[in-house]
Order: structure tokens, then sequence, then C-alpha cells
């Protein structure tokens, strides 16, 4: 019986895909050992071990020694401890890699850890979702693009620091205003506010953000007509007149396609991540070795 090990792991740019096979009682995956603390558990080990493979995987490939930002990294370091050596850049990092500096270095393992894992979750051509599939996407998953209602309403506000001792009175003195308002516009009522006009649209999250839960729980009931509060405010209070509604959508994917696509991608990413990290974790043989 045959075990595949396929390594996507991009090379040069190119996604590079071995056609290395291992039977499964005959020749098998690279063998290596990873140690671990004596009271690690379960799902430590088991992280240390994906680590140590994706770690080898990408030293197998000389990322270590090829990787930009690893040479970078490690001529800084080697222009730190020889602050005074006229060596071009090249041999610097030649003498680095003979110290093994590559092989400690945790920045060197989160970059090359990094690339392992982008590696992993890369999506080639052939993988990539239709315009079918991001429809079908868009339809399975529509919650997750709805756009949140928006309502158009009147606003009033009264603030505390201006009014400060005076501010409830004039409060109840200001609904009394504004029930004989009707229909009519609240002209000139009110204090200043930065960002506040006396009409204007908005969903409930950015009345949460701007105002705070309890006004845009208010707006969001959408009682169409009467004057409703005062509700309370880090700013003072505020009156609010819901004049109109708009209900939540979801834009079609013509107009948020990208969204759609970036969100589909994610999940093929993660999938795809997980399958060949499968794959690998089968193939290799890993010895654990528990130290103090």
């Amino acid at each position: 019986m045959l075990r595949p090990l396929v390594h996507f792991f991009l090379i040069g740019g190119l996604l590079f895909s071995a056609k290395a096979v291992y039977e499964r009682n005959a020749v098998q995956g690279p063998a290596i050992t990873v140690r671990v603390p004596v009271g690690a558990s379960t799902a430590e080990v088991e992280n240390k071990v994906r680590e140590a493979i994706l770690l080898n995987e990408a030293r197998r490939y000389g990322w270590d020694r090829t990787d930009p930002i690893v040479y970078t990294h490690l001529i800084r370091n080697m222009r730190f401890i020889e602050p005074d050596s006229e060596d071009d850049d090249l041999t610097l990092f030649q003498r680095a890699i003979e110290m093994n500096m590559h092989a400690h270095d945790p920045v060197v393992r989160a970059r090359l850890l990094y690339r392992a894992r982008e590696a992993l979750a890369f999506v080639p051509e052939e993988r990539m979702p239709t315009r079918t599939e991001l429809e079908e996407h868009l339809r399975t998953h529509s919650d997750r693009f709805e756009r949140e209602q928006r309502v158009r309403f009147r606003h009033v506000f009264l603030s505390r620091s201006k009014r400060s001792e005076t501010l409830a009175a004039d409060a109840r003195e200001m609904r009394d205003r504004l029930a004989e308002l009707d229909d009519s516009a609240p002209s000139g009522l009110g204090d200043p506010l930065p960002n506040l006009r006396p009409e204007q649209s908005a969903t409930p999250s950015e009345l949460e953000d701007d105002y705070g839960a309890e006004l845009a729980g208010l707006v969001q009931e959408g009682l169409i007509g009467a004057w409703r509060g005062p509700v309370s405010s880090v700013y003072g209070l505020h009156f609010i007149q819901v004049i109109d509604q708009e209900p939540a959508y979801v834009p079609p994917l013509d107009v948020i396609g990208a969204e759609v696509r970036a969100d589909r991608l994610r999940e093929l990413r993660k999938a795809l991540a997980q399958e060949r990290m499968a794959a690998l974790r089968d193939a290799y043989r890993v010895t654990i070795e528990r130290a103090p």
C-alpha cells in the first residue's frame, strides 16, 4: 500500500510538488527527534512536532540560507558581534552560516515557520474559486456578508458639561418642546456636538461606537415618528426621532466579489494547510524525547 507525501512549498515563487512516494513498510519519510519538557501535554507535544516538521521542511529547501529576511538578519547579527569588521555582507553571512547561527536564532526560526505555514496554505491556480463557487459561497454564508440596517433619524443633544446642574430640568423642558413639533425639524434646538447633524443616517454599530449602546438600542427599535429620550451618553443627553429605516441586506456578488473571494480563500487556505500538514505528519518518523 502506498502512502504519498506531496510537498506544497513555494520555491522561487513556484509551487513545488514533489513526486516522492513513501511505501508504508519499506521506505518512509524523514526521521526527526523532537525534545519536549517532561510535563508537556499531548497538545503541546503535537504542536512542537508540527513545528519541528515545518522547520525541517524549510531547511530541506534551503530557506535558512536563501531567504532575504534571514540573510539580512544574520548580517545584522554579525555586524553587531563584529562591529569593526570590514568584510562585505556575503562574507559575513557565510561566516554566520559556518557558526550555525541560522539553526538557533529565534528570528530565523520564526521566519522559517512563517514561510512554511504560508506555503502549506498556498492555493494553486486550479483550486482558485470560480464564479459559480463564489455564488454558492455567498448563498451558503450570506450572514457573513450582510450589511446592517441603516436608520435615518433626527437628533437633539444636551451637553452635560455645558448645562451641568440644570441638565435634568433642561431635558424635561426639551421633551415638552419636541412633543409640540410633530413632524417639523428641531431647528435651533439643543447643543452642538462634533459630527452631529440635526438629521442623519447611521447603522446601529456606528451609533454604538459614537454614542454608546443605550442610544444605539433606542434607534434600532425603529419606532418611527415619535421623539424618544432622553438617553444618556458620555457627552450628555440625547433625544431621537426615527424618520425611516433601510433593512439589512446582502449585496450581490458583482458588488462584493472581492470580499466573498477573500473569505472563500481563507477557508481554502485553512483546509489545504490542514490536509498537507496531516500528510507530512503521517509520513515523518518522529521520536519524542522528554527532558527536564
